[in-house]
């Protein structure tokens, strides 16, 4: 049984904890989709893939949507939004997509959040994380909680807990990792969510969450933290960005969808010969290079399961408990002419690779900036799943949401 599964009634928790283990089991049928970290720059970049794979006739199928950082504002204000996009038309597309989420989404992101919010976050009894979380509450979500979000798809908002080193998972059914237990369908804002897997450290972390006191459940299998000291741990749950322990956001998906859609658009790593040998310096580059490794055996990993599930091409043939995966990956340092379908978006790699470049801020990148964005993560997006995705999908021809701001 996996987690999104968990249980949401004393009935139901009386005939299925036996066999509830969190995040294990068979993984089901059916498309995932996992929003990486990035600040504004993946925010926007992610609202340009979904546009396309609701053209595809993909994102009304999914059953789940796993994000961290600055995926998780475009997800959660997706979550807010799906119950208002109706029904999806014969082909699977919501029609009005782009007014309703992609446009919001690109208007917010003429605001500089970090920088203002971290400053008023210094002052007496205020925090940096609250602040942003705020400014999210007013300009997105306007005090809907978890629980305004849909029944399906799952939408899963990841955090780090830094007591225990793994990951916190926000959801409509709980909030909770697997160390501590689990608070049962909580009635979250939807911007403390996001605020907390977006609580880039140092400056807009640490997201400090207090349950009210009995609040906590166990899992079935019971905590996985000296019993002595589990008080403690739930009194005072310490988060920053889920980008810490999974930048990617994959793992709630790829242990639950037999397809998975990644996209990344957190920063790419840089070499670069000029270096400075201070301590302070040293230790940025030290942590670089330990998340440029993580992150790239995280994709090694995910690219191996889809080349395994290409071979197969057929989900309903893979293996519920095994490695293959149907689905594709994209990020925003892809060079566009590695994946060149029939038709593809011309995309000039120079202008592309001055888009992966930009800094990882929730600040205003420009307006004309913040379309090419958006542009590109539609345009690579197309490109990756009509070059690696053999599953069913719509044949719309790919057409720019802001023709005024081209990729060639």
């Amino acid at each position: 049984m996996s987690e999104e599964a968990l249980p949401t009634s004393p009935v139901k928790v009386a005939q299925e904890a036996a066999s509830f283990q969190w995040g294990e089991g068979k993984a089901q049928p059916g498309i995932g989709i996992a929003l990486s970290g990035g600040g504004f720059r993946a925010m926007l970049f992610h609202a340009g893939a979904l546009a396309r794979m609701n053209e595809l006739g993909l994102l009304s199928r999914a059953k789940r949507i796993a994000s961290v950082s600055g995926g998780s504002i475009t997800s959660g204000y997706l979550a807010v939004k799906w119950r208002d996009l109706g029904n999806a038309d014969a082909n699977g597309v919501f029609p009005d997509f782009q007014a309703a989420v992609v446009e919001p989404i690109l208007t917010f992101s003429r605001q500089k959040i970090d920088i203002v919010d971290a400053l008023t976050g210094l002052l007496p009894w205020e925090s940096a994380s609250g602040e942003v979380a705020k400014s999210y509450n007013s300009a997105l979500f306007h005090e809907r909680t978890l629980q305004d979000t849909p029944e399906a798809p799952v939408f899963v908002f990841c955090a780090t807990n830094l007591q225990t080193g793994v990951l916190w998972r926000f959801t409509k059914s709980y909030a909770g990792d697997y160390a501590i237990g689990y608070l049962d369908q909580p009635a979250i804002q939807v911007a403390d969510a996001v605020a907390a897997s977006s609580a880039f450290p140092p400056v807009l972390s640490p997201f400090i969450l207090k349950p009210l006191a009995g609040s906590f459940k166990d899992w079935p299998d019971g905590p996985h933290v000296n019993p002595a000291d589990l008080p403690a741990y739930r009194s005072q749950v310490i988060l920053t960005d889920g980008g810490v322990y999974d930048n990617h956001g994959v793992e709630p998906i790829v242990k639950s969808c037999l397809t998975n859609f990644v996209s990344d658009g957190g920063a790419p790593f840089q070499r670069t010969t000029s270096l400075h040998t201070d301590w302070i310096s040293q230790l940025k580059r030290i942590l670089d290079v330990t998340d440029n490794q993580v992150r790239a055996l995280r994709r090694r990993d995910l690219i191996s399961r889809f080349v395994e599930g290409k071979n197969i091409g057929n989900e309903g043939a893979l293996p519920p408990d095994g490695h293959a995966r149907m689905g594709a990956y994209w990020g925003i340092d892809t060079d566009p002419g590695k994946l060149a379908p029939a038709g593809a978006i011309p995309c000039n790699p120079d202008v592309t690779h001055k888009l992966a470049q930009l800094g990882t801020r929730l600040s205003d990148l420009g307006d004309a900036i913040s379309r090419q964005v958006i542009n590109w993560g539609y345009a690579v997006c197309d490109r990756s799943l009509r070059a690696n995705y053999v599953g069913p999908m719509s044949n719309t021809p790919p057409k720019l949401p802001y023709p005024g701001a081209p990729l060639a």
